[in-house]
């Protein structure tokens, strides 16, 4: 089965900037060479980025991460994630990740010392959103000390984050800890990394 697109149709302006919702045309091949055309409605909201911050802490002899928590409308519940957003297509994917860090969690890192670990889409069904993901090793840990119990974020989006350290064990053990379902991908791919290091 092979599938193309066959045209795109926007329904509706952008708002923000950068979100629209379209209409797909779409073509799909099957093995016994029938062709068939449907429609789709899209959300259109370009790529993202999330990156996930960790350290290990030597007296506790243990690998943490560094999620931030905030209230999501959208499924009326504070979430636990790693920090992210939106970019647009072309830019610096490590400087966007190094800026959505500072913002949402006031860690500065450069953006070299950023290791690109993959990418995933999380509503294929209906939304063109490709995530790019990024880990970074805190190496002064000591210094989050000052940046727990802040609010961060930037508050002319609306955004109010606080940053919650937690033990990769305690977040891979306790499934109700993290229900967003890209941040738990992310601490079980950080976690299968570390145990090979």
């Amino acid at each position: 089965m092979e599938g193309k697109l066959i045209k795109i149709e926007p329904i509706s302006k952008k708002f923000h900037n950068v979100f629209r919702f379209t209409r797909r045309t779409a073509q799909i091949s099957l093995r016994n060479g029938t062709m068939y055309r449907f429609l789709r409605h899209v959300f259109e909201t370009g790529p993202a980025v999330s990156i996930l911050p960790y350290f290990y802490d030597k007296k506790k002899k243990e690998w943490f991460i560094v999620l931030v928590k905030q209230y999501r409308p959208a499924v009326d519940a504070m979430c636990l994630e790693a920090p992210g957003g939106l970019t647009k297509k072309g830019r610096n994917l490590k400087k966007e990740m190094a800026r959505e860090l500072v913002e949402e969690s006031g860690i500065k890192v450069k953006p070299e010392s950023i290791k690109i670990v993959g990418k995933q889409h999380l509503a294929t069904s209906f939304c063109d959103q490709v995530v790019h993901l990024g880990i970074v090793e805190i190496k002064n840990p000591h210094t989050l000390a000052e940046l727990v119990n802040k609010h961060h974020g930037i508050i002319n989006e609306r955004e109010f984050t606080e940053i919650i350290i937690v033990p990769i064990s305690r977040a891979i053990k306790n499934s109700n800890l993290v229900t967003y379902t890209l941040a738990r991908y992310q601490i079980y791919d950080l976690a299968l990394r570390l145990s090979k290091v």
